[in-house]
């Protein structure tokens, strides 16, 4: 039996008419870049970003900011709205369309916000409206990544690109 695809819905169409600024907003971030992230990247790509070579070229006139697209911001918003009503997300997209870069925000955000209720006793507005069981408090707990083993390099080498040196502690297990 086939499915009808007339249908189906990409999931974030009450998303459309947002800015990256409103998204933003909604967590609570004071600036435009993602918790725990570099605020640069290495366009050359030729280190790894937490060595002392890496962490130099971050500050390079070669560094370009990191600054995730608005479809990236609106992924991180749904994962967010879900996670607030405890509904889990399948993040579906073609490759090289930033799935690894949502996956990872969506674990620093996570973080993020546990840190803001631990130090405002609160959660940003946008979490608290998003339904009843967001003023539940995040615990504070270690994040799992499952990978095939022949991808464990690259995760941790896309995380270290990502989130900024010692904001995290990355264990990489092969077992």
């Amino acid at each position: 039996e086939k499915a009808d695809l007339s249908k189906w819905l990409e999931g974030v169409e009450e998303y459309k008419a947002l800015t990256i600024d409103e998204m933003r907003q909604w967590m609570g971030l004071p600036t435009a870049y993602i918790p725990y992230f570099n605020q640069k990247i290495d366009i050359k790509g030729n280190t790894n970003p937490w060595s002392p070579e890496g962490r130099q070229a971050l500050e390079s006139t070669y560094a370009a900011p990191l600054t995730p697209f608005w479809h990236q911001w609106i992924a991180l918003t749904k994962i967010n709205d879900n996670a607030a009503n405890k509904r889990n997300t399948l993040i579906l997209d073609q490759v090289g369309v930033g799935k690894t870069l949502q996956a990872v925000a969506s674990i620093a955000s996570y973080e993020w916000l546990r840190s803001y209720n631990e130090q405002k006793k609160t959660y940003p507005p946008r979490w608290v409206a998003a339904s009843p069981s967001a003023m539940e408090v995040l615990e504070h707990r270690a994040h799992i990544i499952v990978c095939p083993p022949n991808l464990i390099a690259q995760w941790t080498s896309e995380l270290k690109r990502y989130l900024a040196y010692g904001s995290w502690i990355i264990l990489p297990y092969l077992g």
